[in-house]
């Protein structure tokens, strides 16, 4: 992500040199990330609830799989 950010830089203001575009575009990541922190909490959040749910039901089809292997 930061170097589509310092591509773009360098393409809006061609007298910006690497390392300042490389300067510029960390303080804007770093906005940027801190700005969207709930955001990416509540993103992580909902992944690892569907994640658990997802391996819960492959446990449950694995141990009931085992289970009908047993019977016969």
């Amino acid at each position: 992500m930061i170097e589509d950010i310092i591509k773009h830089l360098r393409k809006k203001d061609k007298t910006l040199s690497q390392k300042e575009a490389e300067e510029k575009a960390e303080i804007i990541l770093n906005k940027y990330n801190k700005q969207n922190e709930s955001r990416d909490e509540k993103r992580e959040e909902e992944h690892q609830r569907r994640w658990n749910k997802a391996l819960k039901s492959e446990s449950y089809n694995t141990l009931f799989e085992y289970m009908d292997d047993e019977e016969e």
